[in-house]
């Protein structure tokens, strides 16, 4: 997984740090990229999952932080969960570095931040770096400031630094002996949770074709157990797997999983990812039946949704966070709308119909007709009408994809296990000419 930049934007879009590995111009796009998420993403929750924009043939997925944009630009096909994860990385040794501070507080420390962004990527290669090294690097009287102090000859700091570096050093070492990620000396209150949460990834064309289709998954383990345990995960099916890659904690025993299908591993404290997995040539059928209608009528526009809950599997689910984002061409102007549920927001070029709950057996409708002047219509015909979903759907698998059993190995006799599914929105979208 390689991407071309990496930046970090305040909310004026000023670019506070940027590493350019490759695509020397790209740099030259981020006014576009602010363009956009001013226009699509300011002050609606609507796209809060994994938000990505396209600018011609370039994806700038990112996420944001009081008044900071962090986000990044690339060009090739990667696996976009692993990338949200090194995202949400530099997003929380931010959040910890300056907790409550605003972009001012980053301006100051831009060398740092420059120095950190070095560690994480490698020729816009991710590696793999522990989030307390990356804080020790970037936050105010961290190591770097510490080092600057010394040679610049601000303090006499020598002593200070040889033992803060040594400290660094053998920390390092009784890390890897033991595990980088938590303290044997930990209590925690017994209790291990996972969610399997798969995000659907779907592109229909105007007669309902499929023209993207797979499935992004996501193993979250939320641990707080005493001690250092070790978890052997079993799930009930991974040959369906296309490509799959795994946290650091689980790179020791990987063979396990090759071998076994087993995850194998001594989990991190607090919540962690520890794997991604993606499936290919699956056919997707999400609890609910999204039936669109477009008609161009006497420079008129009329649109109608209609969205039904059905069974999966001979399994109904209720629908959680559902919203649906039409965009349509400029020069339309949004005339009567009839909803029988939700609320209606009208966005530049776009409307934006927050449904909330889509309950079992319930079916709920949509009407709006947008007007132009005659001298555009023909124009507008011809331009592109998108629907894009976005929902959530608990205890549901696509892929039938579910953790089987867990072992707790050198852990407490007694102990609370439990795993559920999630099914998210990824990319949904519905093309409607």
């Amino acid at each position: 997984m390689s991407i071309d930049t990496i930046f970090i934007l305040s909310q004026n879009g000023e670019i506070l740090a940027h590493r350019i590995f490759k695509g020397l111009k790209r740099k030259d796009t981020l006014p576009e990229f602010y363009t956009q998420f001013v226009q699509f993403f300011r002050g609606t929750n609507a796209d809060k999952e994994y938000p990505i924009i396209r600018i011609k043939d370039a994806l700038y997925p990112f996420v944001t932080f009081s008044d900071i944009i962090i986000g990044a630009i690339v060009t090739e096909e990667i696996p976009v969960l692993q990338l949200f994860a090194t995202l949400f990385l530099i997003l929380d040794v931010l959040k910890a570095s300056f907790p409550n501070e605003s972009s001012e507080k980053l301006k100051q420390n831009l060398h740092s931040i420059g120095i950190m962004l070095d560690s994480v990527f490698d020729y816009g290669y991710p590696q793999i770096t522990q989030k307390h090294v990356l804080e020790s690097i970037v936050k105010p009287g961290g190591i770097i400031e510490k080092i600057e102090e010394k040679i610049i000859g601000r303090q006499n700091v020598q002593k200070e630094t040889v033992s803060l570096l040594e400290k660094y050093i053998d920390g390092q070492a009784d890390i890897r002996e033991h595990s980088q990620y938590r303290l044997p000396e930990i209590k925690g209150e017994e209790e291990v949770y996972f969610d399997v949460i798969e995000f659907l990834d779907c592109v229909f064309d105007k007669n309902g074709r499929i023209l993207i289709e797979e499935i992004n998954g996501e193993i979250k383990v939320d641990c707080n157990l005493s001690g250092v345990p070790e978890l052997f995960v079993f799930l009930n099916q991974t040959n369906q797997f296309n490509d799959y890659t795994v946290h650091e904690c689980l790179l020791q025993k990987i063979d396990t999983y090759e071998r076994e299908r087993v995850l194998a591993f001594v989990p991190p404290s607090g919540t962690t990812t520890i794997f991604y997995y993606n499936i290919k040539g699956i056919s997707i059928r999400p609890p609910f039946e999204f039936i669109p209608k477009l008609q161009f009528i006497n420079n008129q526009v009329k649109i109608e949704f209609l969205l039904k809950n059905r069974p999966v599997r001979g399994q109904s689910y209720v629908v959680d966070e559902f919203h649906t984002k039409l965009t349509v061409p400029t020069g339309l102007t949004l005339g009567e709308t009839e909803m029988a549920q939700g609320t209606l927001q009208q966005l530049e070029n776009a409307i934006l119909w927050r449904i909330g709950k889509l309950e079992i057996d319930s079916s709920i409708r949509l009407a709006v007709t947008f007007t132009s002047t005659e001298d555009q219509f023909n124009i507008i015909q011809q331009g592109n009408f998108l629907v894009q979903l976005k929902f959530v759907v608990n205890t549901f698998s696509p892929s039938q994809t579910k953790i089987d059993k867990v072992e707790v190995r050198n852990g407490a006799k007694v102990l609370t296990k439990k795993a559920r599914n999630i099914a998210k929105s990824g990319y949904y979208e519905i093309r409607l000419n």
